[in-house]
């Protein structure tokens, strides 16, 4: 029985994915220009295909990347992922949304000649920027 599923995202850039990836301190591979890489599932032969980068998980099961359309979406086996690193997909998921968003928000900060002056954290995790520009 397949455990591989698919989720859409609003991932529109993979530099930002990237950053986000070395953050968390989870590696990343991309495939090679116009090459795609297979990952394995937990199932005898069970393979993602197509994917055009690979996300580590800390296991042998990683995060496989596909472009559809403008935007890309994460396939893996979720169940393998999380029998063997104990990181449920719904947490990990969010840990690496939640760091490309910030790597984003702070790309066009910085492009818009701010910088980033404080960032402070609430008891929800919600992120507060202070940032400044001198004219």
């Amino acid at each position: 029985m397949s455990h591989i599923s698919k989720i859409e995202t609003k991932i529109k850039d993979l530099r930002f994915l990237k950053k986000a990836c070395e953050a968390l301190q989870m590696g990343c591979i991309e495939a090679a220009e116009g090459e795609t890489l297979t990952l394995c599932g937990y199932g005898k032969g069970e393979k993602i295909e197509g994917c055009i980068m690979e996300i580590k998980t800390g296991s042998k099961y990683s995060i496989g990347i596909r472009k559809i359309g403008q935007n890309y979406e994460f396939v893996a086996d979720w169940w393998a992922i999380e029998t063997f690193t104990g990181q449920k997909q719904e947490d990990l998921l969010n840990r690496i949304t939640r760091q490309y968003a910030y790597e984003t928000v702070l790309d066009k900060v910085r492009n818009m000649g701010y910088s980033v002056v404080e960032e402070t954290q609430d008891l929800q995790q919600n992120l507060k920027l202070t940032v400044r520009r001198w004219k």
